[in-house]
């Protein structure tokens, strides 16, 4: 046998034992990479006796290499990634490339947990909703597999990557969605939930009296009512009253004349109590079951993925969040 072949079977990728490596040669008559190559594991372990493990290990070292592209590099739009670039991304993740294949083709099992084979937080690590490379492509494939939105944002609109990947892991796990795309955290604290190749720095404060718009950049909405700075708790009651129990109309003129001599910074929801009453009671309510509206609404900066976020035009157009 080549002693380059026996340094690199008995070496510590490999780990074959010099006795080992002359079985092979002795018995199965291996002298060079090309004969190895001809070998399949099952064969290997049988004429050398090494464990699988070796056996695999013997037999990949013999194989051509395939070519990895980079994982974070942009894909075009449409196009699939190419073996190079699954290849590439397996490697990064340390993970195996048919595995990854399996993955990217869709053909694992919807049960399987892959928490287990792939180290999801990585993913996430790489993820940017603005780059559409294979980290991009694969939290799609998560998401796709849930059927809910996975990924979790501050209050800034900024990507919480602990919290997604702690969502994504317990999802994987088995566990329910959250309701309301709302996730909360081990203190109970809510954040919000939106899907893949959303930009979530285009998450913006919603109009209470029109949820479906958002705010303009100096927070006066609709009737002229200044919202900055008040708080969430306020402007949900506000909500209420408008959407659900109808107590605050935005086309009626004393309703808006009573919020702007009422709505501060300093406002508490208790102010509603002669006003609005039904609407501090559905507050109360949808506090106790976790199911508080976010009041955020995203807005478009151009599309990766039509599908969710529309082409802005020249007024913009927004897209409600799940409320």
């Amino acid at each position: 046998m080549e002693d380059a072949l026996k340094k690199k079977l008995t070496g510590k990728d490999v780990g074959m034992t010099k006795d080992q490596v002359k079985k092979l040669e002795t018995e199965a008559g291996v002298q060079t990479e090309a004969d190895l190559a001809m070998l399949s594991d099952t064969e290997i372990k049988q004429y050398s006796g090494c464990t699988p493990v070796v056996a695999k290990k013997a037999q990949a070292s013999v194989q051509p290499k395939e070519p990895a592209a980079d994982p974070k590099a942009e894909l075009d739009d449409g196009a699939a990634p190419s073996s190079a670039h699954v290849n590439g991304f397996a490697q990064q993740l340390g993970i195996d490339p048919m595995m990854a294949m399996m993955f990217f083709n869709g053909t694992l099992g919807d049960d399987m947990d892959l928490s287990s084979m792939m180290p999801i937080s990585m993913v996430v690590e790489g993820y940017n909703p603005k780059v559409r490379n294979m980290f991009l492509m694969a939290m799609g494939h998560f998401e796709r597999r849930f059927g809910v939105p996975i990924v979790v944002i501050d209050s800034n609109g900024g990507i919480n990557k602990a919290l997604t990947a702690e969502y994504i892991q317990s999802l994987e796990e088995g566990h329910d969605p959250m309701e309301s795309a709302i996730y909360l955290d081990g203190d109970g604290e809510p954040y919000e939930l939106i899907r893949v190749g959303v930009d979530a720095q285009s998450v913006y404060d919603a109009d209470p009296l029109k949820p479906e718009k958002a705010l303009p950049k100096n927070d006066i909405g609709t009737g002229r009512i200044k919202w900055k700075g008040v708080p969430l708790e306020v402007r949900q009651v506000a909500y209420y009253a408008v959407t659900q129990t109808k107590e605050l109309d935005p086309s009626n003129d004393a309703h808006l004349t009573w919020l702007r001599d009422n709505v501060t910074k300093d406002s508490k929801r208790l102010m509603f109590h002669g006003q609005a009453p039904k609407a501090i009671a559905a507050y109360n309510d949808a506090a106790r079951t976790g199911s508080l509206p976010t009041l955020r609404v995203m807005l478009s900066r151009g599309p990766r993925r039509k599908e969710i976020m529309p082409r802005r035009r020249r007024r913009p157009a927004g897209l409600a969040a799940d409320l």
